[in-house]
Parts: C-alpha cells; sequence; structure tokens
C-alpha cells in the first residue's frame, strides 16, 4: 500500500487536532466561557468553580460560596450577554478568585466580557479570563464590575461588594 506526501499530511494533521480536542476536552476557550456563563445562569456553581484552576488562589468551595453569593446579592445572572469591551469610566472590581497576580503568571489569556441589569434596575459588568495556551482551556478568574461614576453608583458598588465579601 502506498501513501502520497499530501494524504499522510492530512493524515497527521487529522489526528493532531483530534488528539488536541480529546487532550482539551473538545473546548475552546471561548467554549468554556459560554460553559462558564450557563452554569453560572442555572445556578451550578460548583460546575463553574470546578473550571478554575485547581489550587490557584481559593479551594473550589470557597469559589464556589463566592459565585454564589454574588449571584444571591445581584441578581440578573439570567440576562448575562456578551459584549465586546468594558464601558468607559470609573468601575469598583470584585475579583474571583481574589489573588491579583493569577492572570500575570499566565502567557497568554483570553478575556471575554458580558453585562446584565442586577435585580435592582442597574448595569453590572462581568471580565471573564480564561487560559489561552496549549493546556485545556480554564478559567482564571471572573471579575465583577459595578459602574461608580458618581457618589450615587459608588455607595451601590461599595454597598454590593460588602454583600458579597460578607
Amino acid at each position: 500500500m502506498e501513501f502520497s506526501l499530501p494524504s499522510i499530511g492530512a493524515l497527521l494533521l487529522c489526528i493532531s487536532v483530534t488528539a488536541h480536542a480529546a487532550e482539551t476536552g473538545g473546548l475552546s476557550p471561548v467554549a468554556t466561557a459560554g460553559k462558564f456563563v450557563d452554569a453560572l445562569q442555572h445556578q451550578h456553581y460548583k460546575e463553574a468553580s470546578s473550571m478554575f484552576p485547581p489550587g490557584q488562589a481559593q479551594d473550589s468551595s470557597a469559589t464556589e460560596r463566592a459565585l454564589k453569593r454574588i449571584d444571591e446579592s445581584l441578581g440578573g445572572l439570567s440576562t448575562i450577554h456578551p459584549i465586546p469591551t468594558l464601558p468607559d469610566g470609573k468601575t469598583i472590581k470584585l475579583e474571583i478568585p481574589a489573588h491579583k497576580a493569577v492572570v500575570s503568571k499566565v502567557q497568554k489569556f483570553l478575556q471575554v466580557r458580558y453585562a446584565s441589569t442586577a435585580s435592582d434596575g442597574q448595569p453590572v459588568f462581568y471580565e471573564l479570563n480564561l487560559t489561552a495556551d496549549n493546556t485545556p482551556p480554564q478559567v482564571l478568574s471572573f471579575g465583577v464590575h459595578f459602574p461608580a461614576s458618581d457618589k450615587q453608583s459608588t455607595e451601590r458598588a461599595n454597598h454590593l461588594v460588602t454583600l458579597i465579601e460578607r
């Protein structure tokens, strides 16, 4: 049996793509972001927390509790939708896990941004950082941004951060 060079190349490419898909669970970073958001929308906090790398900054149960407190304090995760960029202006940010150096340790990462309307009718913005190198996609951090452009919105933001961090 003879194989031509192009057919051998095509076979190797197919095997490589299949192996990479098997290694990463078949999910791209964008698909992982979608799965994470879907888990939050359906209140599957344990599933969402399992998408963080083990041992990064908090244990899985602490991350799970933090995600649940965000939902309980804000509501509105059912209205979460992707946006191209965070809006201009001052925000107060809460990050899960609360470990500032997590993203800086990773060579490449992908950032996906979302917006929703909280139960008080005000906007909330989210920033999801995911691994984007050759490792299986994982969530590095989940940031919640509260607009804080004036005294009233700053007070709201500080109040919500306090509620979530309790």
